[in-house]
């Protein structure tokens, strides 16, 4: 009696095992091996310059997460092949804490083969998207600025050197000669932007830092305050900036609008310069 005693108690703990161990199993199923997507950046399709730094993932439109560039993302598929959607990040007003996406840039979209613990490098593409709308406040083309001295003791004017172009035949350039100069500069056509998202877009190289303002001269005549919104460091080499104006348009709806743009020398600088070029408005 015993042993059958020990015998039924054994096959009653082996069945008791073998449920806790088929039940794990399902509440924890084998985890997948995800596909790693490789990017090191997008290519951009056309002549215009661009400053992509991030990319926001999304996978069958689930968002996967964003990455600053170059990064490896790691893809968990739901079958042998998925929709890959990648849409391209910018630091807007220079805040590289904060990147986002960028309305104006269309978001490419491929096909994903499942291929577990590989790495698959990938290029994406994007361009502006066929509705928007550029204003160019000035190229800087054929010696002509579009910009005039509003305050400071000198003003932009036009660069045609080899060593101070960017591209085409020109370049603006602030020549800071002492550590007394200043300068505060303004568009002289102004330019009207409808609500909605807009941005102001440059190529700059700056070896002192300045100030991005914008001023509204409204339908009903009144002139808004001029309200600086974003400051720019220096940087030795050619750089793309994203103003973003959507925000200060809306608290000033209508009219026309003047973009300003403020230097000085700082502190532990005799002199300086700021070479700027291709500023345009970009809006739907």
């Amino acid at each position: 009696m015993l042993k059958l005693y020990k015998k039924v108690h054994y096959i009653f703990l082996s069945a008791i095992v073998f449920v806790l161990q088929w039940g794990c199993n399902t509440i924890n199923p084998p985890e997948k091996v995800p596909t790693y997507i490789h990017i090191d950046s997008f290519q951009f399709e056309g002549t215009q310059t661009h400053d992509i730094r991030s990319v926001w993932v999304y996978y069958n439109n689930n968002p996967v997460g964003a990455f600053d560039l170059p990064c490896t993302v790691p893809i968990i598929t739901s079958g042998a092949k998925g929709s890959l959607q990648l849409a391209p990040g910018i630091a807007i007003n220079g805040r590289n804490e904060r990147p986002v996406t960028y309305p104006f840039y269309t978001i490419d979209v491929s096909e994903l083969t499942e291929q577990p613990g590989k790495i698959v490098s990938y290029i994406p593409k994007t361009k502006y998207f066929d509705s928007v709308k550029t204003y160019v406040v000035s190229d800087f083309e054929a010696g002509i600025t579009k910009f005039a001295k509003w305050g400071g003791t000198t003003g932009i004017v036009a660069a045609t050197a080899d060593s101070l172009r960017f591209e085409g035949t020109g370049s603006g350039v602030v020549y800071l000669n002492s550590a007394a100069d200043s300068s505060i500069d303004s568009n002289t056509v102004a330019f009207q932007i409808p609500n909605g998202a807009s941005f102001i877009e440059f190529d700059y190289k700056s070896s002192v830092p300045f100030t991005l303002g914008m001023q509204g001269y409204l339908t009903s005549g009144f002139a808004s305050s001029i309200e600086y919104l974003a400051g720019v460091n220096p940087n030795n080499q050619w750089q793309k900036f994203y103003l973003n104006t959507t925000a200060f348009v809306s608290r000033h709806a209508g009219g026309n609008y003047y973009l300003y743009i403020k230097t000085s020398v700082p502190a532990g600088q005799t002199s300086g310069r700021l070479l700027i070029d291709n500023v345009k408005l970009i809006t739907f």
